[in-house]
């Protein structure tokens, strides 16, 4: 068997094995302060299979998971609560038949996807470097949310996934949104030597 089907076969498995555990520590965390660490985690897990760790145990992500809880959900729980406060107005005046605030609940609805794709450069950057301030942590976020490449990445790895579901659900199940991680961290990876030693 020739080598690139047996790293494709790896990668395989191991986008299922990032999204599962993904998965059990969004839930451990009760889902709103679990899926900040959750997330950060995954892209560690991510990042350090792309160093070259041919193997990463569940004691790894379990010690991983609380070193990050804390500092993920700090600056994560922030984040998420702005979204949410958008999308509520995004649902009111969608609903509403006042054409200017139906104009602003669109508007909204852009500020949600915006918020959203910040949390998650945040998750990013705080699963490659360490910033000891909720300012250093969304700094890195910013100098991220720059990179054009990495954005053009992200959002076409997150419309894949969403077809990959609605065409296969199964596939969806067992992946997820390992596949924007991957895209998200690997690209980073590919285009930043410095990264590969952190």
């Amino acid at each position: 068997m020739s080598m690139p089907i047996v790293m494709f076969c790896h990668w395989v498995c191991r986008l299922c094995y990032v999204h599962i555990a993904w998965c059990v520590m969004t839930i451990l965390g009760l889902g709103v302060f679990g899926i900040s660490p959750a997330t950060n985690v995954a892209c560690l897990m991510i990042r350090r299979y792309l160093n070259g760790t041919h193997s990463i145990g569940v004691g790894m992500i379990a010690e991983e998971y609380k070193k990050a809880f804390i500092p993920s959900n700090k600056v994560g729980a922030m984040l998420m609560f702005i979204a949410f406060v958008f999308f509520f107005y995004y649902s009111y005046g969608t609903h509403s038949s006042n054409s200017y605030l139906a104009m602003i609940g669109y508007v909204c609805m852009v500020l949600t996807l915006f918020v959203v794709l910040f949390w998650y450069y945040t998750m990013v950057m705080m699963s490659i470097y360490d910033a000891n301030t909720v300012k250093g942590m969304l700094i890195n976020a910013c100098v991220l949310f720059r990179n054009t490449l990495v954005l053009a990445a992200t959002i076409g790895a997150f419309i894949g996934s969403i077809l990959i579901e609605k065409m296969c659900s199964v596939i969806g199940l067992f992946y997820g949104f390992s596949l924007v991680f991957f895209a998200t961290v690997g690209l980073i990876w590919y285009t930043n030597p410095a990264v590969r030693n952190v």
